[in-house]
């Protein structure tokens, strides 16, 4: 069997939520495609395991593989994806070099996906804020007023939700800001925000108060789009959150459930509460965003 068919039988286990079976097919297409002198087949699939690796909390295991996957010579307009995902590892370890990996991603990805090229733009500035720079906040400001005019808002929380999810510890003021969009209008809670939703919620810890008018946020958006292809996946997500927020307050999912509804009208004040955990000069947005 080639690599390449080792890669796809992997993928195919991912996708049908065998996970063990495609670490063990992954992890031996990597060797494979090592051994066939394809470097790029390697990174490839080297960072789609840091990446699965990520997702399942185990960082160590992440950062070794995406180093594996950085050590080789691929240019950034055929790594592109493969670098996103590196960056991703490395933002989570709170790794220097996280900027320059989303900066070499976002190159790859210039004039053909302009839409993730500024994805990764966003992610860099947040890697840059995560080192406690103050000159990430200009380059904030300077990117999302260069592409909010005719931005729709699952775009514009998209970018600030970005530069939060790469800030590290420094990220809840634009992560709230993300979802303050999300509470203003219900179309920019989707699949791809709603990490960004969920971040939010981590960081300002499962069992606080504001968890619950956020679960309000993503129970209500969750029905909002029941008709739209992304329900599966923002109702996973808000899923899995609910689930986090139960074991933090010893409660049962259908007993969490019950509380989150029974706290609907807390809804009305959220956006003062997220305006809240935005310190004096932390604010990113346009005003007319």
């Amino acid at each position: 069997m080639s690599a390449r068919a080792t890669e796809d039988e992997g993928m195919t286990a991912l996708m049908d939520g065998r996970t063990e079976d495609a670490v063990a097919l992954l992890a031996r297409a990597a060797d494979e495609y090592v051994a066939e002198q394809d470097e790029f087949g390697a990174m490839s699939v080297l960072a789609n395991l840091a990446f699965l690796y990520r997702q399942h909390h185990q960082l160590p295991r992440a950062l070794e593989l995406a180093n594996r996957a950085l050590s080789f010579p691929v240019a950034p307009a055929d790594s592109a994806m493969a670098l996103v995902n590196c960056a991703g590892v490395l933002d989570r370890a709170l790794d220097r070099r996280a900027r320059g990996v989303w900066m070499l991603a976002a190159q790859g990805f210039t004039g053909k996906q302009p839409l993730m090229q500024v994805i990764c733009l966003a992610h860099a500035i947040g890697a840059e804020l995560a080192l406690g720079t103050s000159s990430g906040l200009t380059a904030a400001r300077a990117l999302l007023a260069q592409v909010s005019p005719g931005a729709p808002p699952p775009l514009m929380a998209g970018f600030v939700g970005a530069i939060g999810d790469s800030a590290g510890p420094h990220g809840v003021p634009f992560l709230a800001q993300a979802v303050g969009l999300m509470a203003n209008d219900a179309t920019a809670f989707t699949a791809s925000t709603q990490t960004h939703w969920a971040l939010l919620v981590e960081r300002t810890g499962f069992g606080e108060p504001l968890a619950l008018s956020l679960c309000v946020l993503g129970l209500a958006a969750a029905l909002a789009r029941k008709h739209e292809k992304d329900f599966a996946a923002v109702s996973a997500g808000v899923h899995a959150v609910f689930e986090s927020c139960a074991k933090a307050r010893g409660l049962d999912e259908a007993a969490f459930a019950a509380l989150v509804q029974t706290n609907a009208g807390t809804l009305e004040a959220l956006p003062d509460g997220l305006r809240a955990l935005v310190p004096a000069g932390q604010w990113v947005l346009p005003l007319s965003a």
